[in-house]
């Protein structure tokens, strides 16, 4: 995998609904690390169904969402100060990396 590269917030809304419809129906693995969370995170498997983003005038969260034709599983991240990608070597996304206000971390790892 190449380094990890942030996303600007100006260009969240967008992104978002692009990584979305592009990797819909995908493997991935949610994975959050945090203080409560132990070093080891929590984890959550399923097929892709969306992430969305609210702007700080529309609720300020992002939520990742699971499932086939319903939602499975949602998770919810809420003050969110930071958004990054890490990228195979052909540049398509491999995983998305999310940090919010308190430093715990999210990750969305697509499967091949």
């Amino acid at each position: 995998m190449a380094i990890n590269t942030q996303i600007p917030q100006s260009e969240w809304s967008e992104f978002f609904v692009s990584f979305s419809n592009g990797n819909r129906g995908r493997n991935v693995t949610v994975e959050v690390f945090s203080a409560g969370a132990g070093s080891e995170g929590q984890m959550k498997q399923g097929q892709l169904l969306a992430v969305a983003y609210d702007s700080p005038d529309k609720g300020n969260k992002i939520v990742l969402t699971t499932g086939v034709d319903q939602v499975e599983y949602s998770h919810p991240i809420v003050h969110q100060k930071e958004v990054c990608r890490a990228l195979h070597d052909d540049g398509e996304i491999a995983a998305l990396e999310i940090t919010d206000g308190n430093g715990a971390k999210t990750v969305l790892a697509l499967s091949e």
